[in-house]
């Protein structure tokens, strides 16, 4: 299993900062995802979610300007499982922009209620659990059992 976090940067007017993936990235290629990446060994969620935002977008966000919002657990048939730690921010220190230009080709507001089309499925179901809830989702996982 691979433990990701993600950290929403979000304006007052329901937009959020994405990353648009190169489009020769192994995951997501060309895709607009969430701020985020992998958590290293011995990190806190908090701390990995405020990293990867400083990493891919310069900002500065302290502990008190974070939420912890809920937890996305993705079975990949034949593939790895990832489970994503999901913070959001509203305020923060600094101009977003593109840190990592040799991973995306740029930074895009978009809007969590209608995500476009170009969001990878995982970010449209983050920005779901954001805006309807549970705070918890199982996504890809095999339906099993029946009725008892």
């Amino acid at each position: 299993m691979i433990a990701d976090v993600a950290q929403i940067l979000l304006r007052a007017n329901g937009a959020a900062l994405c990353v648009r993936r190169n489009p020769d990235a192994a995951l997501a290629p060309g895709k607009l995802t969430v701020v985020g990446g992998h958590l290293k060994a011995g990190e806190p969620l908090d701390l990995a979610a405020r990293r990867e935002a400083a990493e891919e977008t310069g900002i500065q966000i302290d502990a008190d300007q974070q939420e912890f919002c809920g937890l996305v657990h993705h079975h990949e048939p034949g593939g790895t499982d990832r489970i994503t730690a999901v913070f959001v921010a509203q305020s923060w220190t600094g101009e977003p922009h593109n840190a990592e230009p040799d991973k995306h080709e740029g930074l895009f507001w978009v809007s969590i209620e209608q995500p476009p089309s170009e969001c990878h499925p995982y970010t449209s179901h983050i920005f779901h659990m954001l805006t309807h809830g549970p705070s918890y989702r199982a996504l890809n996982w095999p339906v099993r059992g029946g009725s008892a």
